[in-house]
């Protein structure tokens, strides 16, 4: 599996060690596989690893090059470089995964089977209303909306949600790319208490009767920071105080395909007043901008309309 790795490590060394220069042609494919001693097919793979590391171009028509400046890129896919690690980014825990999952990334593209519009296609509204299902919820294909990224679907629910001027309510330690959200679209958070279940119901009652606001964003599964998980009771509760209040919740569902046996989602609970999100990051690989948000069918055109102003 690493053979190509190894080739193309040799070819990385010529390049530091001045053997290869920039602006140097590489032999063609077919001619490198004959010198190397081996298949065409690994190194095509050598190539593509080349580039990935940001060594050489490829030119249609011409061959492939030695770059004249060969800083290793940022990865797509969000793997660490030497870089202080941000704490709030995803990273992968595989080494290589860019590279092992780019090939297959590049088919499905060129297949378009990635979602290029905020409505998608019959097909990928359906093949993602089967991934986010859990027992006690199965999203209709309809209401499912693609955004770029799980940070981008938040960001949409929210400006569906609330005016520019307005209130969100956010449990009082809270994920905390949403403050960089709420200040981006000129929303204002008000904290909410919470305990070892989760948001409080009386305190979300409370801070509306108080403060009024127009929506509350939660991760009622495996909360970001706390990791705390809300019983299914509470999320009852929070449903009915939502009913009462008109108040409409964002539910953040990141991480919640890790809780394989975790209680359904607040949308099962409140499903007119309530947006879940999600994305592939956390699930495939980071920096993978495919992001959902399932919005009732009261709610689809404004969401759908604040994804596309993203």
């Amino acid at each position: 599996m690493d053979d190509y790795r190894r080739v193309a490590d040799t070819v990385a060394a010529d390049i530091a060690a001045g053997r290869l220069r920039p602006g140097d042609r590489l032999p063609p494919q077919r001619a490198f596989a004959r010198e190397r001693g081996i298949a065409p097919s690994t190194a095509s793979r050598v190539y593509r690893e080349l580039a990935l590391r940001g060594l050489v171009v490829g030119e249609v028509g011409r061959g492939t090059f030695v770059r004249a400046a060969n800083p290793r890129p940022a990865s797509p896919l969000g793997e660490p470089v030497a870089a202080p690690v941000d704490l709030e980014v995803g990273h992968p825990v595989t080494p290589g995964q860019g590279a092992l999952l780019a090939p297959g990334l590049a088919r499905a593209a060129e297949a378009a089977h990635v979602p290029s519009r905020v409505a998608g296609t019959p097909d990928v509204r359906a093949a993602a209303a089967s991934l986010l299902a859990v027992p006690g919820w199965s999203p209709a294909p309809d209401d499912v909306l693609f955004a770029a990224g799980g940070r981008q679907a938040i960001a949409g629910a929210v400006a569906a949600l609330v005016p520019p001027g307005g209130r969100l309510a956010v449990e009082e330690l809270t994920y905390p790319v949403v403050r960089a959200i709420a200040a981006r679209l000129g929303v204002a958070l008000v904290p909410v208490a919470a305990d070892g279940h989760g948001l409080r119901p009386d305190a979300l009652a409370d801070a509306h009767r108080r403060t009024p606001f127009a929506a509350v964003f939660l991760q009622p599964t495996l909360h970001n920071p706390t990791g705390t998980t809300m019983p299914a009771r509470r999320r009852a509760a929070i449903a009915e105080v939502l009913e009462r209040t008109g108040v409409h919740a964002v539910e953040d569902r990141v991480w919640s395909f890790l809780a394989e046996d975790g209680p359904p989602p607040l949308a099962a609970f409140a499903p007119a007043r309530t947006i879940a999100v999600d994305g592939l990051a956390k699930r495939l690989a980071p920096g993978l901008g495919v992001g959902f948000a399932v919005a009732p069918p009261s709610l689809r055109g404004r969401v759908a309309d604040a994804l596309r102003a993203g």
